[in-house]
């Protein structure tokens, strides 16, 4: 028995909901594990949140794996998957999902165990190399405008002309907080802009600046 022959037998037991052998096991979980791991692959080089989980990246392999297990197991059998819709009805994962991309890796890895339990590889293969490059070039051509956090301390009589430059500042300016101290006042701007250099140098000049400061909030910066 050549190895095509094998495939087709370990697919048709699959797609079928019949006696699932050995090689139709090792089959889907092997392609579910090299789309997993893709998938990974696709979620480090791409991350764009705040601060980046290794264990997320290692559950999306699981999960691909664990989804295909559970679909070769309730393929064709009724009674089964009613009875694994009723246990996970009862369940309640409340892990913290801060990043709505990772929602879409979980859905994406969800997604392809299911192709694989039921023996669509071709499906889950092409999806995930579609989906990986559709990633790839909306990261490459999101617009480069970046948002930092700019904090100045300054002369509470300087706080006008400096509001004032600010208006004429390439990008967008957003007052998010201010703090005043006798004559000294804090002042803490969102500053959304493709060059912060100009606008960081520009302040310095003023007399009556002690301070400034530009911070990144995101990872995208």
């Amino acid at each position: 028995m050549d190895i095509n022959t094998l495939i087709k037998g370990s697919a048709d037991a699959l797609a079928t909901g019949g006696t699932i052998s050995f090689g139709a096991i090792l089959l889907a979980l092997s392609v579910s594990l090299l789309c997993g791991i893709f998938i990974s692959y696709i979620y480090r080089t791409q991350y764009q949140g705040v601060l980046f989980h290794q264990t997320h990246a290692t559950a999306l392999v699981l999960i691909t794996l664990v989804t295909t297990m559970v679909i070769m197991v309730i393929s064709g059998n009724l009674v089964l998957s009613l009875g694994m819709v009723g246990a996970l009805s009862i369940v309640r994962f409340r892990g913290a999902i801060k990043e709505p991309l990772d929602i879409v890796y979980l859905f994406w890895a969800v997604g392809v165990g299911i192709a694989n339990g039921v023996a669509y590889f071709s499906v889950s293969i092409v999806s995930c190399l579609f989906i990986g490059l559709v990633l790839f070039f909306l990261k490459r051509n999101t617009v480069d405008m970046q948002s930092k956090l700019l904090v100045l301390n300054c002369d509470a009589s300087e706080i006008d002309t400096i509001l004032d430059h600010l208006k004429t500042a390439s990008g967008q300016v957003n007052l998010r907080s201010r703090s005043d101290d006798n004559d000294e006042s804090e002042l803490v701007f969102e500053l959304i802009s493709n060059d912060h250099s100009s606008s960081l140098e520009d302040l310095k000049k003023f007399d009556g600046v002690k301070k400034v400061r530009l911070l990144n909030y995101s990872a995208n910066n």
